[in-house]
């Protein structure tokens, strides 16, 4: 009778430390979200004003119809979206334990018998599950809409120019090339010369009268002219009369690049290669960054509950822009064997090193007074290194 009160006893313990550890896990990632929300729509309000301001001020030299601003913003949503994610998750982890352990409230966690580790694997499904968005955004949807922005910018912004062109008045291709125009009055575009010239082709189109088809894609119709192609080539060279010829615009795909509101939201992909491990370590970022976010958010009472974010800010920047100058040398260098795994890899080392520290290094210090040590300030060091250098670069 007494062994089976003992059992009774004991189950009824055990099912208190999991209802406990249940809510804890509940309120953990409901602060972690209700945070992430928040840092995720400030970013986001200020991305997206920076660049309806910016696409304003193309429009209004006339680079650029205002009517497709809207338009062109919301193409870019899921590019920003995509970018955002980690760094507001990063946020949201490290601003709700930052407070637990300023406001003591960690404790609680800790008399449960959780540890750090714990809360990781209480974070991990909201993790996967941002994971799992940002990585169908990064891969599928966020390249294509990004490329339709780009294509309406190029081609609207060359319609506009071609529009509003006046007599003797040039109009210049982004990729080499102008257009000269000797008569331009009532919609009527008349003296065409065209010069196009690149590294493969190059001619000279002049016809009487230019007409631009708008119907599918902007097109350049030229009227009773002479066509002069290959001249720069010893090998080929093409001379012929025509009654209409009709040329496909060239559309610049780096058009958008004069908007750049830093390097992180705008990259021409050169690089089938490099494109694909961009996109994918965008989503990566987001599960190392949460074992940073729970490891380094550890702050004495009297730091303050933000104590932990500038470090945690000069750390993503850190790995963020490693990643741009790992990617930006693969598009230069294609056949280099380097890749952005060498930066994950090498992130994660350092993670397992600051997580072990207390067994690598031998002496005996105190989490606390090694925080106050070299360690801690070559770690800033490094990281302000790092970041002044990228933006010399």
């Amino acid at each position: 009778m007494v062994f089976t009160d003992k059992i009774n006893i004991v189950m009824h313990h055990s099912s208190q430390g999991m209802y406990k550890k249940n809510i804890l896990s509940k309120s953990l990632n409901i602060e972690v979200f209700k945070t992430f929300g928040s840092v995720l729509l400030i970013f986001f309000l200020l991305v997206v004003g920076s660049r309806v301001v910016g696409y304003f001020e193309q429009a209004a030299e006339g680079n650029i119809d205002p009517g497709i601003i809207m338009q062109v913003i919301a193409l870019r949503f899921p590019d920003f979206i995509t970018l955002l994610i980690p760094l507001s998750f990063f946020l949201g982890v490290l601003i709700t334990i930052s407070r637990l352990y300023a406001e003591r409230e960690i404790y609680g966690y800790f008399s449960a018998g959780l540890s750090s580790f714990n809360l990781v694997k209480y974070l991990a499904p909201q993790a996967i599950i941002y994971f799992c968005l940002t990585i169908i955004l990064s891969l599928y949807i966020a390249p294509y809409t990004k490329s339709l922005s780009k294509e309406m910018l190029s081609v609207n912004s060359f319609e506009e120019q071609i529009e509003s062109i006046k007599s003797n008045d040039l109009v210049t291709f982004d990729n080499g090339g102008f257009i000269y125009v000797k008569d331009a009055e009532n919609n009527e575009i008349k003296g065409i010369k065209l010069l196009q010239f690149d590294k493969d082709n190059s001619y000279i189109v002049i016809a009487d009268e230019l007409i631009i088809d708008k119907n599918n894609d902007l097109d350049l119709n030229f009227k009773k002219g002479s066509f002069y192609g290959g001249l720069f080539s010893d090998s080929s060279q093409l001379v012929s009369n025509f009654n209409e010829f009709k040329l496909p615009l060239e559309r610049d795909p780096n058009r958008i690049n004069d908007l750049t509101l830093t390097k992180l939201f705008d990259f021409s992909s050169k690089s089938n290669n490099a494109n694909i491990q961009w996109n994918i370590s965008i989503p990566l970022t987001i599960i190392i960054l949460l074992f940073y976010g729970v490891y380094i958010s550890a702050v004495k009472p009297r730091e303050g509950k933000f104590s932990a974010v500038l470090p945690g800010m000069l750390l993503y920047v850190a790995y963020l822009s490693l990643l741009i100058l790992g990617r930006e040398r693969i598009v230069d260098n294609p056949e280099s064997s380097f890749n952005l795994w060498y930066i994950h890899l090498a992130f994660l080392i350092f993670l397992l090193f600051y997580i072990f520290r207390d067994k690598i290094i031998k002496n005996k210090i105190s989490r606390t007074s090694l925080r106050e040590s070299w360690f801690y300030k070559f770690l800033i060091s490094l990281i302000l290194v790092l970041i002044i250098f990228w933006l010399v670069m």
